[in-house]
Protein backbone atom coordinates (compact mmCIF):
# COMPACT_ATOMS: atom_id res chain seq x y z
CA UNK A 1 0.00 0.00 0.00
CA UNK A 2 1.48 3.29 -1.09
CA UNK A 3 2.59 5.73 1.67
CA UNK A 4 1.22 9.54 2.66
CA UNK A 5 3.62 11.58 0.76
CA UNK A 6 6.25 12.56 4.32
CA UNK A 7 6.21 15.93 3.59
CA UNK A 8 2.34 17.59 2.92
CA UNK A 9 1.69 19.96 -0.16
CA UNK A 10 -1.48 20.88 1.47
CA UNK A 11 -1.32 25.14 1.67
CA UNK A 12 -3.87 25.29 4.75
CA UNK A 13 -2.29 25.18 7.94
CA UNK A 14 -4.93 22.28 9.26
CA UNK A 15 -4.66 20.28 6.67
CA UNK A 16 -0.61 20.28 6.58
CA UNK A 17 -0.30 19.43 9.88
CA UNK A 18 -2.68 16.51 9.83
CA UNK A 19 -0.75 15.24 6.82
CA UNK A 20 2.15 15.38 8.18
CA UNK A 21 1.37 14.17 11.63
CA UNK A 22 -0.14 10.56 9.70
CA UNK A 23 2.84 10.41 7.39
CA UNK A 24 4.95 10.51 10.49
CA UNK A 25 2.60 7.51 11.83
CA UNK A 26 2.56 5.51 9.08
CA UNK A 27 6.03 5.36 9.38
CA UNK A 28 6.92 4.26 12.66
CA UNK A 29 6.34 1.43 14.68
CA UNK A 30 2.72 0.27 15.91
CA UNK A 31 4.23 -0.21 19.38
CA UNK A 32 5.58 3.46 19.15
CA UNK A 33 2.33 4.89 17.88
CA UNK A 34 0.28 3.26 20.81
CA UNK A 35 2.55 4.72 23.42
CA UNK A 36 2.49 8.35 21.77
CA UNK A 37 -1.65 7.83 21.69
CA UNK A 38 -1.10 6.67 25.25
CA UNK A 39 1.07 9.10 26.72
CA UNK A 40 -0.80 12.20 24.81
CA UNK A 41 -3.99 11.17 25.98
CA UNK A 42 -2.92 10.05 29.91
CA UNK A 43 -4.80 6.51 29.13
CA UNK A 44 -3.11 3.42 30.19
CA UNK A 45 -3.52 1.13 27.44
CA UNK A 46 -4.91 1.58 23.51
CA UNK A 47 -4.26 -1.40 21.98
CA UNK A 48 -3.57 -1.59 18.29
CA UNK A 49 -2.66 -5.08 17.55
CA UNK A 50 -2.83 -7.94 20.10
CA UNK A 51 -0.26 -10.64 20.26
CA UNK A 52 -1.02 -13.36 21.99
CA UNK A 53 0.27 -16.96 23.58
CA UNK A 54 -2.23 -19.93 23.90
CA UNK A 55 -5.41 -18.39 22.03
CA UNK A 56 -8.11 -20.23 23.42
CA UNK A 57 -11.83 -19.70 21.95
CA UNK A 58 -15.20 -21.25 21.86
CA UNK A 59 -14.13 -23.78 19.56
CA UNK A 60 -12.35 -25.78 22.11
CA UNK A 61 -9.10 -25.47 20.13
CA UNK A 62 -6.40 -24.06 21.43
CA UNK A 63 -3.84 -22.52 18.38
CA UNK A 64 -0.25 -21.68 19.88
CA UNK A 65 -0.04 -18.02 19.66
CA UNK A 66 -2.24 -15.61 17.71
CA UNK A 67 -2.11 -11.56 16.29
CA UNK A 68 -5.02 -9.57 15.80
CA UNK A 69 -5.97 -5.91 15.16
CA UNK A 70 -9.76 -5.00 15.15
CA UNK A 71 -9.66 -0.98 15.83
CA UNK A 72 -10.67 1.98 14.53
CA UNK A 73 -9.21 5.35 15.10
CA UNK A 74 -10.62 8.63 13.41
CA UNK A 75 -8.35 11.72 13.99
CA UNK A 76 -10.00 15.22 14.02
CA UNK A 77 -7.39 18.05 14.49
CA UNK A 78 -7.68 21.71 14.79
CA UNK A 79 -4.84 24.00 14.37
CA UNK A 80 -6.74 27.33 16.13
CA UNK A 81 -8.37 26.77 20.18
CA UNK A 82 -11.91 27.08 20.78
CA UNK A 83 -12.83 26.07 17.23
CA UNK A 84 -14.25 22.90 18.15
CA UNK A 85 -18.00 22.58 16.78
CA UNK A 86 -20.65 19.61 18.74
CA UNK A 87 -22.04 19.08 15.74
CA UNK A 88 -19.40 17.96 13.77
CA UNK A 89 -17.86 16.23 16.31
CA UNK A 90 -21.23 14.06 16.74
CA UNK A 91 -21.19 13.63 13.01
CA UNK A 92 -17.55 11.80 13.22
CA UNK A 93 -19.24 9.92 16.42
CA UNK A 94 -21.69 8.57 14.26
CA UNK A 95 -19.10 6.92 12.07
CA UNK A 96 -18.30 4.74 14.94
CA UNK A 97 -20.99 2.19 14.62
CA UNK A 98 -19.70 -0.70 16.52
CA UNK A 99 -18.47 -2.61 13.65
CA UNK A 100 -15.21 -2.83 15.70
CA UNK A 101 -14.34 -4.09 18.83
CA UNK A 102 -12.27 -0.69 19.83
CA UNK A 103 -13.35 2.56 18.31
CA UNK A 104 -12.29 6.18 19.13
CA UNK A 105 -12.13 9.74 17.69
CA UNK A 106 -9.51 11.58 18.63
CA UNK A 107 -9.65 15.06 18.79
CA UNK A 108 -6.26 17.19 18.47
CA UNK A 109 -6.56 20.66 19.72
CA UNK A 110 -4.02 23.44 20.70
CA UNK A 111 -6.42 24.36 23.56
CA UNK A 112 -5.25 24.79 27.02
CA UNK A 113 -7.72 22.41 28.71
CA UNK A 114 -9.98 20.11 27.52
CA UNK A 115 -12.77 21.62 25.43
CA UNK A 116 -16.07 21.83 26.84
CA UNK A 117 -17.56 20.55 23.82
CA UNK A 118 -15.35 17.49 24.41
CA UNK A 119 -16.92 17.29 27.82
CA UNK A 120 -20.60 18.11 27.71
CA UNK A 121 -20.60 15.05 25.28
CA UNK A 122 -19.94 12.95 27.78
CA UNK A 123 -18.98 10.05 25.02
CA UNK A 124 -16.06 7.35 26.23
CA UNK A 125 -15.47 6.67 22.56
CA UNK A 126 -14.32 10.43 22.59
CA UNK A 127 -10.72 11.71 23.84
CA UNK A 128 -8.96 14.42 23.68
CA UNK A 129 -5.05 15.05 22.63
CA UNK A 130 -3.42 18.84 22.62
CA UNK A 131 -0.47 19.15 20.76
CA UNK A 132 1.62 20.96 23.96
CA UNK A 133 0.75 16.65 25.37
CA UNK A 134 1.57 14.81 22.25
CA UNK A 135 4.71 16.99 22.02
CA UNK A 136 5.72 16.16 25.24
CA UNK A 137 5.09 12.60 24.39
CA UNK A 138 7.11 12.60 21.47
CA UNK A 139 10.32 14.05 23.84
CA UNK A 140 10.17 11.41 26.12
CA UNK A 141 10.04 8.72 23.57
CA UNK A 142 13.12 10.24 21.95
CA UNK A 143 14.84 10.46 26.07
CA UNK A 144 14.08 7.09 26.78
CA UNK A 145 17.33 5.59 26.89
CA UNK A 146 15.23 2.00 27.03
CA UNK A 147 13.37 2.33 23.65
CA UNK A 148 16.14 2.20 20.99
CA UNK A 149 14.77 4.14 17.96
CA UNK A 150 15.92 3.49 14.27
CA UNK A 151 17.45 6.94 13.12
CA UNK A 152 14.59 6.88 10.94
CA UNK A 153 12.04 7.33 13.67
CA UNK A 154 13.81 9.87 15.21
CA UNK A 155 14.66 11.62 12.49
CA UNK A 156 10.78 11.52 11.59
CA UNK A 157 9.42 12.48 15.04
CA UNK A 158 12.19 15.38 15.16
CA UNK A 159 10.73 16.71 11.86
CA UNK A 160 6.88 16.50 13.93
CA UNK A 161 8.16 18.41 16.95
CA UNK A 162 9.46 21.11 14.38
CA UNK A 163 6.70 20.98 12.58
CA UNK A 164 4.63 21.79 15.83
CA UNK A 165 7.26 24.47 17.14
CA UNK A 166 6.94 26.26 13.42
CA UNK A 167 3.22 26.14 13.24
CA UNK A 168 2.17 29.43 14.51
CA UNK A 169 -0.62 28.73 17.44
CA UNK A 170 -0.31 24.93 17.94
CA UNK A 171 2.70 25.23 20.86
CA UNK A 172 2.05 28.20 23.48
CA UNK A 173 5.10 30.64 24.90
CA UNK A 174 5.45 28.36 27.88
CA UNK A 175 8.43 29.03 30.14
CA UNK A 176 7.94 28.55 33.47
CA UNK A 177 7.88 24.42 34.49
CA UNK A 178 5.40 24.39 38.38
CA UNK A 179 6.74 21.19 39.98
CA UNK A 180 4.66 19.22 42.47
CA UNK A 181 6.84 20.15 45.16
CA UNK A 182 6.06 18.52 48.79
CA UNK A 183 9.39 17.92 49.47
CA UNK A 184 10.91 20.11 46.66
CA UNK A 185 9.92 23.65 47.73
CA UNK A 186 10.88 23.78 51.58
CA UNK A 187 14.24 22.04 50.00
CA UNK A 188 14.96 24.72 47.30
CA UNK A 189 14.03 27.62 50.15
CA UNK A 190 17.46 26.18 52.15
CA UNK A 191 19.58 25.13 48.86
CA UNK A 192 18.41 27.27 46.01
CA UNK A 193 17.87 24.41 43.91
CA UNK A 194 16.07 21.30 42.61
CA UNK A 195 16.56 17.64 42.32
CA UNK A 196 14.69 14.67 40.52
CA UNK A 197 15.24 11.47 39.20
CA UNK A 198 17.58 11.40 36.25
CA UNK A 199 16.20 11.29 32.69
CA UNK A 200 13.34 13.35 33.54
CA UNK A 201 12.07 15.11 30.27
CA UNK A 202 11.43 18.96 30.57
CA UNK A 203 10.63 20.97 27.58
CA UNK A 204 13.24 22.77 25.73
CA UNK A 205 13.33 26.44 26.34
CA UNK A 206 12.10 26.62 29.78
CA UNK A 207 13.42 29.96 32.20
CA UNK A 208 11.56 29.76 35.39
CA UNK A 209 10.50 27.06 37.98
CA UNK A 210 7.43 27.74 40.19
CA UNK A 211 6.74 25.06 43.08
CA UNK A 212 2.96 23.76 44.33
CA UNK A 213 2.96 23.12 47.31
CA UNK A 214 0.15 22.81 49.95
CA UNK A 215 -2.71 23.48 47.13
CA UNK A 216 -1.27 26.60 46.02
CA UNK A 217 1.75 27.50 43.35
CA UNK A 218 3.90 29.69 45.72
CA UNK A 219 5.16 33.04 45.37
CA UNK A 220 8.54 32.29 44.74
CA UNK A 221 9.04 31.62 40.61
CA UNK A 222 13.06 30.62 40.57
CA UNK A 223 15.00 31.78 37.65
CA UNK A 224 16.87 28.21 36.14
CA UNK A 225 20.44 28.71 36.62
CA UNK A 226 22.08 25.97 35.21
CA UNK A 227 21.11 22.32 35.11
CA UNK A 228 22.74 19.09 34.82
CA UNK A 229 21.79 15.89 34.55
CA UNK A 230 22.81 12.16 35.69
CA UNK A 231 24.59 13.68 38.43
CA UNK A 232 26.11 11.28 40.70
CA UNK A 233 25.52 12.03 44.85
CA UNK A 234 28.48 11.25 46.28
CA UNK A 235 32.12 13.35 47.73
CA UNK A 236 34.13 11.27 44.93
CA UNK A 237 31.61 13.64 42.88
CA UNK A 238 31.92 16.83 44.33
CA UNK A 239 35.94 16.43 44.60
CA UNK A 240 36.05 15.66 40.65
CA UNK A 241 33.69 18.97 39.78
CA UNK A 242 35.88 20.74 42.43
CA UNK A 243 38.66 20.54 40.15
CA UNK A 244 37.55 22.13 36.87
CA UNK A 245 37.43 26.03 36.07
CA UNK A 246 33.37 25.75 35.20
CA UNK A 247 32.02 27.96 37.86
CA UNK A 248 28.45 25.86 38.23
CA UNK A 249 30.77 22.57 39.03
CA UNK A 250 31.71 23.95 41.97
CA UNK A 251 28.00 25.64 42.81
CA UNK A 252 27.06 22.09 41.73
CA UNK A 253 29.93 20.31 43.85
CA UNK A 254 28.83 22.11 47.13
CA UNK A 255 25.17 21.52 46.41
CA UNK A 256 25.83 17.83 46.45
CA UNK A 257 27.33 18.07 49.75
CA UNK A 258 24.64 19.76 51.23
CA UNK A 259 22.37 17.53 49.95
CA UNK A 260 24.09 14.36 51.32
CA UNK A 261 24.26 16.37 54.50
CA UNK A 262 20.93 17.54 54.72
CA UNK A 263 18.55 15.02 52.74
CA UNK A 264 17.48 11.77 53.02
CA UNK A 265 18.85 10.65 49.34
CA UNK A 266 21.25 7.81 48.80
CA UNK A 267 24.62 8.64 48.43
CA UNK A 268 26.28 7.14 45.09
CA UNK A 269 22.38 7.38 43.34
CA UNK A 270 22.28 9.99 39.74
CA UNK A 271 20.11 12.61 40.41
CA UNK A 272 19.11 15.67 37.32
CA UNK A 273 19.90 18.78 39.49
CA UNK A 274 18.82 22.51 38.65
CA UNK A 275 20.56 25.64 40.13
CA UNK A 276 17.78 28.29 41.00
CA UNK A 277 17.81 31.52 41.75
CA UNK A 278 17.53 31.87 45.67
CA UNK A 279 14.31 32.87 47.46
CA UNK A 280 15.39 36.64 48.15
CA UNK A 281 17.26 37.19 44.69
CA UNK A 282 16.35 39.92 42.20
CA UNK A 283 16.44 37.37 39.48
CA UNK A 284 13.33 35.42 41.22
CA UNK A 285 9.63 36.31 39.88
CA UNK A 286 7.48 37.12 43.03
CA UNK A 287 3.80 37.01 43.17
CA UNK A 288 1.69 38.81 45.18
CA UNK A 289 0.52 36.06 47.04
CA UNK A 290 0.27 32.64 46.49
CA UNK A 291 -2.20 31.68 43.77
CA UNK A 292 -4.72 29.25 45.58
CA UNK A 293 -5.80 25.98 43.64
CA UNK A 294 -9.32 26.00 42.35
CA UNK A 295 -8.93 22.92 40.08
CA UNK A 296 -11.63 20.09 39.87
CA UNK A 297 -12.62 16.90 37.94
CA UNK A 298 -14.87 16.03 36.14
CA UNK A 299 -17.20 15.35 38.92
CA UNK A 300 -16.76 18.58 40.41
CA UNK A 301 -14.64 17.28 43.21
CA UNK A 302 -11.17 19.30 44.27
CA UNK A 303 -8.40 17.63 42.49
CA UNK A 304 -4.92 18.57 42.22
CA UNK A 305 -4.11 20.86 40.10
CA UNK A 306 -0.45 18.99 38.94
CA UNK A 307 0.70 15.37 39.90
CA UNK A 308 4.62 15.81 38.83
CA UNK A 309 4.63 19.02 36.60
CA UNK A 310 3.02 21.39 34.39
CA UNK A 311 3.64 24.62 32.38
CA UNK A 312 2.78 27.75 32.02
CA UNK A 313 3.57 31.75 31.56
CA UNK A 314 5.45 33.81 33.62
CA UNK A 315 3.79 36.76 32.01
CA UNK A 316 0.48 34.91 33.35
CA UNK A 317 1.79 34.68 36.37
CA UNK A 318 3.36 37.82 36.74
CA UNK A 319 -0.25 39.71 36.80
CA UNK A 320 -0.43 37.63 40.09
CA UNK A 321 -3.73 35.76 39.63
CA UNK A 322 -5.72 34.79 42.84
CA UNK A 323 -6.18 31.09 41.99
CA UNK A 324 -5.78 28.60 39.43
CA UNK A 325 -8.60 29.16 37.01
CA UNK A 326 -7.95 32.47 37.02
CA UNK A 327 -4.40 31.82 35.83
CA UNK A 328 -5.74 29.01 32.95
CA UNK A 329 -8.05 32.60 31.63
CA UNK A 330 -4.31 34.38 30.93
CA UNK A 331 -3.91 31.59 29.12
CA UNK A 332 -1.17 30.26 31.31
CA UNK A 333 -1.61 26.66 31.91
CA UNK A 334 -0.62 23.46 30.20
CA UNK A 335 -0.59 20.13 31.37
CA UNK A 336 2.33 17.70 30.91
CA UNK A 337 2.04 14.69 32.75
Amino acid sequence: MPKNPLFSSYRTGENRVTASILAVLERIDLGLVERLLSAASGEANLPLVSFENQVADKHGSVPDAGISANFRYLFEVKTTARSLDQGQLKAHLAHLDGSFANERLFVLTPDCEEPSSVISLEDRRLTWLSFEGLDQAILELLQDEAEPLAEQTRFLLHELRALFAQEEGLLGQEDTVVVAARDAYPEYRLTAAYACQPGRAFRDGIRWMGFYYGGAIQPEVALIRHRRDNVTLSKASADALRKTDDPFDAELAALIERLLDASPRAPGQQYQLFLLSPVDDEQTLRLARPIENTATDRKGKASAWTMGQRYTQSSALAQSPDTTSELEQLGGSRTAN
